[in-house]
Parts: C-alpha cells; sequence; structure tokens
C-alpha cells in the first residue's frame, strides 16, 4: 500500500477528496516550517518537504522509536 492509498482512506473515512486531505497536510507541513521544531529542522533543514517526503521520514522515525 503506498502513501496515496493511505490519504485515500483517510479522505473516504473522513467523507472529503483525497485532494482536500493532501491540501491540508501540505498546510500544516507549510506551518511547521514557518516556525519549525528542532527535530523538524535536523529531518529538513530549512526547506518544506513533499507530503510523501514527510510522511516517509516521519513513519520511519515512528517505527524506529516502536523499536521495529
Amino acid at each position: 500500500m503506498d502513501i496515496n492509498d493511505v490519504l485515500k482512506m483517510v479522505a473516504d473515512n473522513n467523507g472529503v477528496t483525497l485532494d482536500e486531505v493532501k491540501e491540508e497536510i501540505q498546510k500544516a507541513i507549510h506551518e511547521t516550517a514557518k516556525d519549525p521544531s528542532p527535530e523538524f529542522k535536523a529531518s529538513f533543514g530549512d526547506r518544506e518537504p513533499s507530503i510523501e517526503e514527510f510522511i516517509t521520514r516521519m513513519s520511519g522515525k515512528v517505527t524506529k522509536r516502536m523499536g521495529n
């Protein structure tokens, strides 16, 4: 299952379109990039990652923290 499949499930579960889900995630990434946490800066520097890059990198960090 790829990221778009997961985002489509989120959209379906919330009665919105895939584009709406992506737009909201991109807004959240943009807002975070304006005043980034140290962890965000360590992961992405001074740039704004794509949705796919953000989800991939953060899910990897979560998996690592959970010991999987």
